[in-house]
């Protein structure tokens, strides 16, 4: 108990979040006294600062109804507070103790005490001050002497009116169950003495029903609820009625409809509908207990008939925006469509609107209009929504006065967004720093910079590296993508609302377009609004509006009119509580002084009423005014004019304040003010009051702990442009000059950084007035300061804004008096330029530079800055130019236009470095550390990329200089760069292809070592395109080029990312890559680079997409580039002008291929001849060779038809292509040498060389085949089948036709497949019908290279004979198993395969895998069931007869297979393994590419292979059987061993009476398990559950209970095992059953008292025992959870799977006392079919032999594999697969499961 000197404490009365409140006697006076102390020992600032308000305020109320308070005092490090006792109880309290007793309040008592209530609420709000947190435990009641005070004055407030912010609902001040729709801070309204009516009708609804109004434990849903759901009348629950004269007590009724209506009214959403008094309130309570007392109940009369009021309040509704708004949320419906499957309604005036499930965008909304309009109010509408779909909301406003400060609004709406953030839950939090820190990757910091709070989330973070100036750019607008699209989720969709567009800085605009132009952003709702009388056309903002709509993006606009008449009279009627023919002349004077500008008709009507030209009749209760009076007084029609009178008005130092605010901006802070007033904060604060109890100022934080307010906004623009004319204009810029010195000199140097936009804004405005030299010299290093940080982050206007600023303020002589700081300054502003596009200043400023630096080292950045700007230009030559000026002033002279002796004579210096080394060895070479060659390879590395464009010589000159700058002086970062585009210059020009490989490596390792960030990217870009592939296989080269992408993104290195991602794709179009699959990564990609703004790699990969597109049968014509990825024709001509010589080489060479590939020869022939004059473009790419070998098949294809000199001509050129194939395939034959074969075999085919042709055809299919160009394989076919068709050879050249076919099938080639068909319908008959099959084969070998018919004369038999070896040389039974299924497979033509055994009396899947993978899963000994069709199986072990079905859904006696019906089986083959005419397994192959897959000529081959097959399984599985036993007999005596030890420890007498302790419990935990036949018993549900106690007894449970229709399902596990844990769930099932019994169904309730019950005797038993449950109820379909424990799995009749994690609706039991703030509970719907599936971990955590655990996500896949299957059928499925997974290890946890499945 609490002790405190000078009080004896009695007892503890209440216990609340905060706070404990003790009866006491102060000991002085023996006075009884209620002590209010802190719950914490050390409470927060704000906990500390609530104490002193609340005393404040209570002690200043000297009223009968509110308690009294006596001190406040201190307590160690808390507060406690002396209030009078009264002998009362919380009112709360008092429901609580009648509900418990099972009584309910009388309705006279009721009555009495909503009397006595409002009574005392009148008393508070005629004091100025609202109480806001109104609810019963803030009502104290005393039922003997009838005494009732309000008490708990910790958030109430002394201001008229607050503007609430959106705050996390957590955190909202008041009681989130009682606040009222306004104090949530999601409605478009200002919070008054009317807030306590809402919450008064929340107290008297419980009063009067028992239950609150919105019952949910949801924080958000509550919110909702308060603003959009409208409750249950009262009048639809029953309550006692007052006893009679007679005494006799009626029956229960109704509560009266008038009461209702009183508490509804009370409950209105928006302030206006509520009653306007508390004196209304108490005379309709009066007339109700009147009634009730005289004459025994109440009948209706009209409410509010006595509710006038006073208080000049204007009416906060929208009016005549009813279509504005269903425009706004009908955009918002749109962007959150994919966030809420369910239909969610918005109610508004009785609108219903229905949040689809529609594909989701982002879209921006424009609301235009005069200032003052009303587009703020319209905006604010969308909280409704949003809260309902559990959205962000977040928003930021341009200042007039601020306008150079970069993303000042974006800036500002970020801020709050993460102070939202940051009152999430601490597991919510970590959620948030994980995704954030996702997206930054290592840039963070670029995000920090510009909003310092992120780091109060993710921690501090690495400093990013130095980039160029362009990859800067593009990194920071990358991140800053990253960022915003992490917000935007299904979960929480982002609302960004941007006020006063038309004063946003450029590169907000920028960023603007960013968002809107990202197809990766998803649920984002972009906001602006934007005066239209202040933007033209050509304004930046209708510019980037434009540019927006031109690309596609969403926008759509709202122009808000002023106020019609009907408006403004409604509005005026309902504010003046009037009827609207009484107003009307007054509403018709209001419409011509301010035209219906809503913000001017509101302060219109506020300077009347100042005025006392509207007052309050009291006589007549109600408004009066005279319009010839108000006239007469001339009032200005001008809204600013007005604000100034009104301003004036105020005192002098408010009015001071006022205009020193209106300088600082459209927010303000009280430390800022105070700095700039010189004054002390509680001075400046009593002045501020003055302003915002006049309505000018809105306060936007809460009191601090001196009860000081420290952040505020004006009221709206036009006030603090009145504020700032209040300032005589001959005196603003001395203003403004005095609050620059005064936030400089108050500002630590630490905080500059943050501070500076704001400091040199001021500064700038008056630096004229500034004559010191040094204090002119402080304000130019602080534009500097300024400028450096907005070119950080990318916001180039308003950095030059600040250089130029400073540039102006530097003295004649500065570059004499202050170098540094001219340089420096100087530097900047031509980066900046340069930056912003502005090449003509940037060339000024360069010049300057240039004349005046005074070293090599300080030309070089401008030198630098020149390059990027020409290069930028496309100014090729320019650049080039410029970079060998600063060379030469490097020391490095290069000719311009170099002659190729002094290129060779380079080759042979740069060669002479490293002669006599091993190339590998120059990875030990040291860091460069001398700054002028470092200087030269970087310039070098600069101009590398124009001279490749513009100069192709001089970029070998580049080369070759930047590896002898990297060998004579050491590496730098763009040494790895240099090496790699030597090594493209070895192998692409001077064919040296070993020696540029040993550089490529070179570079890899340079790259890998040093992981350099600038240059990484382009050096991979280079190796992967251009250098490995000349050694090693294609598929290499992807994770080069995938990881020069990634690396090109996180750099800003957009442009070599760009081609990267190209290179990914090309080089999977060539290696072979199946097409469906690699679509998609192209159209992938191709949304990556326009990410990234790369027009040509887009054009590439769109170009490759097309004839990608054109093979799958995709477009129109094949042979041309037209379709919906690419259209040849519109992008041939703007290459053409481009010159993109890479691009047009690559049009023409698909446009080759796919002429070939489609017999269009002549058109080949034309494309081969255009293709080869852009060669120069593509020097050492893939597509190179690649060429060749087209440009080779071609001219051999129509060689027949040439004449005697063009078939000369014809086959030198093929001599020369092949020359070239020869080399590359003696370097790289996997890629190379099946081409160079294929030509040879073509070549020979025309010469007439009949067996060096077919030699060649073999040999171009087996090494095709065996390198994976799938493409190639069945082109090399195809040609081998035209050229036996042209012998004779029939059948041969139907089988060859058959395999090209097939791999144009596995490839994916759709359109060549049908052209084949086509051609050669004679060499491709339909399959016959697969009943008429009746062999018994198997199936072809991978290393066959000549393929049979199905005449078995026709077979290549010494191939077969190959293959048949292959199989018969291998004994161990899984070796055999994974050869057998590869060749089955890969010679069938199957996509996949199955190979079935007998195991143990059952056929089971001993081997299963797919072609295109090299896992093969054996001896698993997997079922059948739902993995293949049974029925086929079944006949071919009952026939022994081979079933082949050309199309297994439209053919054959098996189409409504439960299999083949669920899987849509094309191509099917299950053949039998016969061994001595005995079945020895069976064979299952699919093919779900084509139909028709599976040829009699493949079954030829299939029956030579299956005897030797089915023998050499027998005999392995003999081996194998006799390795068991040799096995099993060795494991035997090890376990006998072991047992005999374990036997001698059983034997100690500890050991076995604790073993028979676990033993007892373990038949106790089966002996409570729920009956087979209770479960049966249930309605709606199939339930079956399943228990295995470890071999140490855990402490599972489960159990089901039935009462009255309602079902309760539990799981638990208690922690450890043995007979503490078993005892524990045995008091858990029994304390169920108990609760269950006496009908508690409250889940909250249930838990809690569970747990007390349960923490008692765990403390005795074992404190260190607790246990997770789950609690489960259901009824009519559906489940509430409630209670914490393992994941909830849910798979749904159509096969989705749920998971529902369970940490955040419970606490563990027993493990705290009180957990009820912990419990929370879902629902789910379960429909038809749905499994529910519970378990505990036992399950998920059991070991196998190799101590994998079996984990949740196979358990997944099980329930959902056979979830069509009964409960006990899915049960079974579960427990078999786990079984199979333990194998015979021990089971050390219990194993409980309980399926249910909806009937």
């Amino acid at each position: 108990m609490l002790k405190i000197d000078g009080y004896l404490i009695l007892s503890q009365v209440y216990e609340s979040t905060n706070s404990l409140v003790y009866r006491a006697i102060r000991q002085q006076d023996n006075q009884p006294v209620i002590l209010k102390v802190l719950k914490e020992d050390y409470p927060t600032a704000s906990e500390l600062t609530r104490y002193k308000q609340e005393y404040e305020i209570t002690r200043h109320l000297n009223l009968d109804g509110v308690i009294k308070v006596y001190s406040l005092e201190p307590l160690q490090r808390t507060l406690v507070m002396i209030l009078e006792d009264f002998g009362a109880s919380s009112l709360k309290q008092l429901m609580n103790k009648s509900k418990a007793a099972g009584q309910q309040m009388l309705l006279t008592e009721c009555l009495a005490i909503a009397i006595k209530i409002t009574e005392t609420l009148g008393h508070i709000h005629s004091s100025n001050v609202i109480h806001k947190d109104i609810n019963p435990a803030n009502i104290a009641y005393n039922p003997k002497t009838r005494v009732l005070k309000l008490i708990d004055f910790g958030i109430s407030t002394q201001l008229t009116r607050e503007n609430p912010t959106l705050k996390n609902p957590h955190i909202l001040e008041g009681t989130l169950a009682y606040i009222s729709p306004e104090q949530t801070g999601r409605m478009n309204r200002y919070l008054d003495y009317r807030t306590d009516f809402y919450s008064l009708g929340v107290t008297f609804y419980e009063l009067l029903t028992g239950q609150l109004p919105f019952e949910t434990n949801d924080a958000l849903e509550l919110v909702h609820c308060h603003i959009a759901k409208q409750p249950v009348p009262p009048d639809r629950f029953k309550i006692q009625k007052s006893k009679l004269k007679n005494d006799e007590l009626n029956k229960s009724q109704k509560i009266p409809k008038v009461v209702s209506d009183i508490v509804m009214k009370l409950m209105a959403k928006t302030a206006e509908e509520r009653y306007q008094s508390a004196w209304g309130i108490k005379a309709d309570l009066e007339e109700c207990l009147t009634q009730l007392q005289t004459k025994g109940n109440i009948s209706a009369f009209p409410l509010a008939a006595k509710d006038i009021s006073d208080k000049f309040q204007i009416s906060q509704k929208l009016y005549g925006r009813e279509a504005e708004v269903e425009t706004l949320l009908a955009a918002f419906e749109r962007v959150a469509g994919e966030s809420q499957k369910s239909k969610a309604k918005s109610q508004k005036n009785g609108r219903q609107s229905q949040i689809l499930n529609t594909k989701s965008q982002i879209e921006m909304m424009l609301v235009a209009g005069y200032s003052g309009i009303g587009k703020s109010s319209l905006i604010a509408e969308i909280h409704k929504p949003n809260s309902q779909l559990r959205g962000y909301f977040t928003e930021g406003k341009f200042d007039q006065f601020q306008r150079n400060i970069p993303y000042s609004a974006i800036v500002s709406a970020f801020k709050e967004l993460v102070r939202q953030l940051l009152t999430e839950s601490e597991a919510q939090l970590n959620l948030w720093r994980e995704k954030l820190l996702v997206a930054f990757g290592e840039n963070g910091q670029v995000i920090i910079d510009v909003i310092p709070e992120v780091e109060l989330i993710v921690g501090k973070q690495p400093p990013v590296p130095d980039l160029g100036l362009s990859e800067s750019k593009n990194r920071f607008n990358l991140v800053f993508q990253k960022f915003i699209r992490a917000f935007c989720a299904k979960e929480h969709p982002l609302v960004i609302f941007l006020d006063d567009l038309q004063w946003a800085d450029s590169a907000t605009l920028k960023l603007i377009e960013l968002m809107m132009t990202d197809t990766d952003m998803q649920y984002l709702f972009l906001i602006g609004a934007y005066r239209d009388n202040e933007v033209s056309p050509t304004h930046p903002l209708m510019m980037t509006l434009d540019k927006l709509r031109n690309l596609g993006a969403t926008i759509n606009f709202i122009t808000l009119s002023p106020l019609k008449i009907e408006h403004t009279t409604r509005l005026i009627a309902d504010t003046l509580h009037d009827n609207i023919e009484r107003v009307k002349p007054l509403a018709e004077l209001v419409m011509r002084k301010t035209g219906g500008n809503p913000f001017f008709v509101n302060q219109f009507l506020k300077t009347l009423h100042a005025e006392r030209l509207i007052e309050f009749n009291f006589q007549s209760y109600a408004w009066k005014w005279d319009i010839a009076r108000i006239d007469s007084q001339n009032i200005t029609d001008n809204v600013v004019e007005l604000m100034i009178g009104k301003l004036k008005k105020l005192p002098s130092s408010t009015q001071q304040i006022l205009y020193l605010a209106s300088c600082v901006g459209a927010s303000f802070d009280l430390n800022t003010i105070s700095i700039v007033c010189e004054k002390s904060k509680e001075v400046v604060f009593s002045d501020l009051i003055v302003a915002v109890q006049s309505g000018l100022i809105l306060p936007i934080s809460e009191l601090d702990a001196n009860l000081l307010i420290q952040d505020y906004k004006f009221l709206h623009d036009r006030v603090q442009q009145a504020a700032y004319a209040l300032i005589d204009q001959s005196q603003k810029k001395v203003v403004h000059l005095q609050i620059g010195r005064l936030l400089l000199q108050n500002t630590a140097a630490a905080n500059l950084s943050d501070k500076v936009f704001e400091i040199v804004d001021h500064l700038n405005l008056a630096v004229e007035l500034v004559s010191d030299r040094t204090e002119q010299n402080e304000i130019v290093k602080l534009n500097l300061m300024a400028g450096q940080k907005a070119k950080a982050a990318a916001a180039y206007a308003g950095a030059i804004a600040y250089l130029n600023a400073g540039l102006k303020l530097l003295s004649a002589d500065s570059w004499q008096s202050d170098y540094e700081l001219t340089l420096a300054l100087y530097e900047e502003a031509a980066e900046a330029a340069y930056l912003s596009g502005d090449f003509e200043q940037m060339e000024k400023l360069a010049l300057v530079l240039l004349n005046r630096t005074k070293t090599v080292l300080e030309k070089v950045k401008v030198y630098d800055v020149k390059i990027q700007a020409a290069g930028a230009q496309g100014n090729f030559k320019e650049a080039i130019k410029i970079g060998l000026q600063v060379l030469k002033l490097l020391g490095l002279t290069l000719p311009e236009q170099p002659t190729q002796l002094e290129i060779q004579k380079a080759f042979q210096e740069t060669a002479l470095l490293y002669v006599g080394q091993e190339i590998e060895s120059l990875i030990n070479l040291p860091e460069i550390t001398e700054p002028e060659p470092q200087a030269a390879i970087y310039i070098l590395s600069s101009i590398s990329a124009a001279a490749y464009i513009a100069a192709p010589e001089l970029m070998l000159l580049i080369v070759l200089s930047m590896v002898d700058l990297s060998i004579k002086f050491g590496h730098c970062t763009w040494s790895a760069f240099s090496y790699a585009a030597y090594g493209l210059i070895l192998c692409g020009v001077i064919q040296d292809i070993e020696l540029g490989y040993k550089f490529g490596k070179l570079s890899l390792n340079l790259v890998e070592h040093f992981n350099p960030k600038r240059g990484k990217s382009r050096a991979l870009e280079v190796l992967g395109a251009h250098v490995m592939h000349w050694k090693e296989h294609f598929k290499e080269t992807l994770p080069i080029v995938s990881e020069g992408y990634q690396n090109g993104v996180e750099t800003g290195e957009f442009e070599f990312a760009g081609y990267c991602a190209f290179f990914c794709c090309d080089h999977s179009y060539f290696i072979g890559h199946e097409l469906t699959s690699l679509e998609g990564k192209m159209a992938t990609y191709g949304n990556a680079i326009r990410q990234i703004r790369r027009e040509n790699p887009f054009n590439w990969v769109a170009m490759f997409r097309q004839a990608v597109l054109n093979l799958l049968g995709r477009s129109k014509n094949p042979r041309f580039l037209i379709g919906d990825a690419y259209n040849e024709e519109e992008w041939l001509p703007l290459a053409m002008q481009a010159n993109d010589r890479l691009g047009l080489h690559l049009l023409y060479l698909n446009k080759l291929i796919l002429s070939y590939l489609f017999g269009e020869y002549s058109l080949a022939i034309e494309n081969a001849l255009r293709a080869e004059e852009y060669l120069d473009g593509v020097i050492a790419m893939v597509v190179v060779p690649i060429f060749h070998f087209y440009d080779s098949l071609v001219h051999l294809a129509v060689f027949a038809d040439g004449s005697n000199s063009e078939q000369e001509a014809w086959l030198n050129r093929i001599n020369l292509n092949q020359e070239k194939m020869q080399k590359w395939a003696h370097h790289a034959p996997m890629n190379f040498l099946h081409k160079f074969d294929l030509v040879e075999a073509e070549k020979a085919r025309v010469l007439g060389q009949v067996v060096a042709a077919m030699d060649f055809y073999e040999r171009a299919i087996k090494g095709a085949r065996d390198n994976g160009f799938i493409q190639e394989e069945a082109l090399a076919y195809e040609l081998a089948a035209k050229f036996y068709q042209a012998r004779g050879m029939d059948k041969f050249a139907q089988t060859y036709m058959k395999e090209a076919h097939y791999g144009y099938v596995r490839w994916g080639a759709k359109a060549k497949v049908e052209d084949l068909e086509v051609k050669y319908p004679y060499l491709l008959p339909k399959s016959s019908p697969a009943n008429n099959l009746t062999f018994s084969h198997t199936i072809n070998n991978p290393n066959i290279t000549t393929t049979g018919s199905q005449s078995a004369s026709a077979l290549d038999l010494a191939t077969v004979m190959k293959a048949s070896q292959a199989i018969s040389g291998e004994i161990l039974l899984d070796k055999l198993l994974t050869k057998l299924m590869k060749i089955l497979m890969e010679n069938a033509g199957a996509q996949t395969g199955y190979l079935i055994l007998e195991t143990e009396g059952k056929l089971q899947i001993e081997a299963c895998g797919e072609v295109d993978s090299d896992n093969i899963t054996v001896l698993q000994s997997i079922p059948l069931e739902n993995r293949l069709p049974i029925a086929i199986i079944n006949y071919v072990v009952r026939t022994k007869e081979t079933v082949v079905l050309n199309d297994a859904t439209g053919e054959g006696n098996f189409t409504n297979d439960p299999y083949i019906k669920q899987h849509q089986t094309k191509s099917l083959l299950c053949a039998p393994l016969i061994d001595r005419s005995q079945l020895s397994g069976i064979v299952y192959l699919e093919n779900n590419l084509t139909t028709g897959a599976f040829t009699p000529n493949r079954l030829s081959v299939l029956q030579l292979l299956s005897g030797q097959a089915a023998i050499s399984i027998e005999n392995a599985r003999l081996y194998q059987t006799l390795d068991d036993k040799v096995k099993e007999r060795t494991a035997q005596l090890a376990k006998a061993n072991q047992e005999i030890t374990a036997l001698n420890e059983l034997l100690k007498a500890e050991n076995f009476r604790m073993r028979s302790e676990l033993e007892v419990t373990k038949q106790l935990q089966q002996m409570i398990l729920p009956k087979q036949s209770e479960l049966e018993s249930i309605e709606g549900l199939e339930i079956t559950g399943f228990m295995e106690p470890a071999d140490e007894v855990g402490g599972d449970y489960y159990d089901i209970l039935q009462r009255d229709g309602k079902v309760k399902i539990g799981i638990g596990d208690v922690t450890g095992h043995g007979l503490e844990s078993g005892v524990l769930m045995l008091m858990t099932q029994t304390a169920v059953r108990t609760l269950q019994e006496s009908d508690r169904t409250d889940p909250v309730q249930f838990l809690d008292i569970l747990n007390r019950t349960i923490y008692g005797n765990a403390q005795r038993i074992n404190p260190y025992r607790n246990l997770t449950l789950t609690l489960l109820d259901y009824a009519n379909g559906t489940l509430r959870i409630s209670g914490q424990h393992e994941e909830i799995i849910i798979v749904r009749a159509s096969g989705e799977l749920e998971r529902i994690d369970t940490r955040n609706l419970g606490f563990p039991i027993a493990l705290e006392e009180d957990i009820a703030d912990f419990i929370s509970s879902e629902e789910v719907q379960l429909n038809s079919g749905d499994v529910v599936v519970l378990y505990t971990d036992g399950v998920t955590e059991a070991f196998d032999i190799d101590r994998h655990q079996y984990g949740l996500e196979r358990l997944c896949e099980i329930v959902k594999c056979n979830h069509s299957f009964s409960a006990a059928e899915i049960r079974q499925a579960i427990v078999d697969d786990l079984r199979r997974h333990i194998g015979s290890q021990k089971i050390f946890d219990d194993i409980t499961l309980v399926v249910l499945k909806q009937k």
